[in-house]
């Protein structure tokens, strides 16, 4: 069988950088990050000794991976990187990729982190190879040569190189590529340290299901824990890729942090007599009238340019579309300017629309 090292770790969890090390490596060549919802098993482009392949922990945990390859004749070596939890989930929530949603490619926060843990279990109770990314940070020659012996090829000088020849990768992921630029500039000293805020849900729930780990390494909470607007362990079904699209651009597009916004401009219209309806029987506008369901908000009826008035969409009924009183939410993201367009042609003012596409 084929020797391969399967690394693996939690997303910002400072796979990258050790990856980063290992495929600078001689006899070392293959993925720095497998995609999160497939297994690569193509990797005709490597041709050195050992094939070395990043994953994290999202979709497929590392043991699934692992048998994977084992039926396409590779070897798998097990590798993994551990990293404070705290830092890891203030991290990841603010990179487009962290998006907490219900899909295979943007799976809960939590679900991603359950699995890493499992694979942590799976990696004390087997006796596996691992790398503290905070140590590694300090001293990687160290943390690399502590885990040599457990791996196919030994250790060589190369892999403390501080540059990065992405060219010498046979697959990069885009955003690693964009990643290892910024570490190649001088940021790699700060990346395992930075302060963030994080809600106190979310430090209580890591404090409770980390706690065998957070003692193994003697991690705990450094950021500044506040109160939150709204559960953002929750999962939000809109906040994946398949309705937001791909790299940075998701960003602007998250439904979840606008859903506060909504909330407080939907009860003040309420409070000028105004109705709140929704533009858009979609399943995008059941979830938006659940939200305001669990917000104590009424929602008076649905617009929809393709459902036919009088019908029914959560119980809740299709009007036409008029410029009566109503503070109107357009239940789109694709298409938002064209339907605030057109509701603003029909003589409804400006501020009693709210859109979740680019222009809000």
């Amino acid at each position: 069988m084929k020797p391969m090292i399967l690394a693996t770790g939690t997303q910002s969890g400072g796979t990258t950088l050790v990856s980063a090390a290992f495929l600078k490596h001689p006899e070392l060549d293959g993925i720095l990050d497998m995609a999160s919802d497939r297994i690569e098993v193509n990797l005709s482009a490597v041709t050195t000794p050992v094939t070395f392949v990043k994953m994290t922990t999202i979709a497929f945990r590392w043991q699934e991976v692992a048998s994977v390859y084992e039926m396409h004749g590779y070897k798998p070596y097990p590798l993994m990187v551990v990293r404070n939890p705290f830092d890891v989930w203030v991290s990841l929530k603010k990179k487009w990729y962290g998006l907490n949603g219900l899909t295979a490619e943007d799976p809960p926060l939590f679900l991603r982190m359950q699995r890493f843990l499992e694979d942590w279990r799976l990696f004390m109770d087997s006796g596996y190879p691992v790398i503290q990314f905070e140590e590694f940070i300090e001293s990687p020659e160290v943390q690399l040569r502590a885990v040599m012996e457990a791996l196919p090829v030994t250790f060589d000088k190369a892999m403390l190189n501080p540059n990065t020849d992405l060219n010498s990768i046979s697959y990069v992921a885009e955003s690693n590529a964009s990643f290892i630029e910024s570490l190649d500039s001088g940021a790699s000293d700060k990346v395992a340290f930075k302060q963030a805020l994080i809600t106190g849900r979310e430090a209580d729930w890591i404090t409770q299901h980390f706690s065998e780990y957070n003692a193994c390494y003697g991690y705990e909470n450094n950021h500044k824990v506040i109160d939150e607007e709204m559960n953002e362990l929750r999962p939000f079904p809109f906040d994946n890729r398949r309705f937001l699209g791909f790299g940075s651009i998701a960003l602007t597009r998250k439904t979840s942090p606008k859903y506060p916004q909504m909330v407080v401009s939907a009860r003040k219209y309420l409070t000028e007599g105004r109705k709140v309806a929704i533009y858009g029987a979609c399943e995008f506008g059941e979830y938006l009238a659940g939200v305001f369901a669990e917000n104590g908000i009424t929602v008076d009826c649905f617009f929809d340019s393709y459902s036919t008035p009088g019908s029914k969409i959560g119980g809740y009924q299709v009007k036409e579309r008029d410029a009566d009183n109503y503070f109107i939410v357009v239940a789109s993201l694709a298409h938002s300017p064209d339907i605030k367009a057109a509701l603003l042609a029909d003589g409804i003012s400006e501020e009693c629309i709210f859109t979740y596409g680019d222009q809000n």
